[in-house]
């Protein structure tokens, strides 16, 4: 399963965009996904500039498919206080989950990955518990049981 117990940080204080992708750039190096923050950062910001990640719902996945990583991960965050993401339904976002994957020979990953999050995120009892859980480990455990991804793939 991609989404790690160590991956999961709930009632984090960012007030932005860039200190999220800061974030998740810092983590994948801190993983050893990748080797160097400030690219993450450039790969996650270039896909969000092509259209918002942020979905509905409070919910957004910001996400690159990039040859800076040389392993695949999910980094989930809840945040204290939503922010502004211009969102697809205009709402600010206080849910994000970070995917990055290797660009060579992980687009069946990246689109099994963005599919099994897109395929829970429109259930209302999945939702509720990304904004309910009181703990790391109640999540993660409710993540491995609705969330199926085939690393291998």
């Amino acid at each position: 399963m991609l989404i790690a117990r160590e991956n999961i940080f709930l009632n984090q204080q960012f007030s932005s965009k860039q200190e999220i992708f800061r974030f998740l750039a810092a983590q994948a190096v801190a993983r050893g996904w990748a080797q160097d923050a400030d690219k993450i950062e450039a790969d996650l910001w270039s896909r969000e500039n092509q259209y918002s990640t942020g979905f509905e719902n409070q919910i957004a996945i910001p996400h690159a498919k990039t040859a800076n990583v040389t392993e695949a991960g999910v980094i989930f965050i809840r945040l204290s206080s939503p922010i502004d993401w211009e969102s697809l339904d205009d709402q600010p976002v206080q849910i994000i989950f970070g995917l990055l994957v290797p660009e060579s020979g992980a687009k069946i990953l990246h689109l099994q990955i963005i599919n099994s999050l897109a395929s829970q995120i429109v259930e209302d009892d999945f939702r509720e518990k990304l904004f309910s859980a009181k703990t790391e480990d109640e999540l993660f455990a409710y993540m491995q049981a609705r969330i199926s991804i085939e690393e291998d793939a």
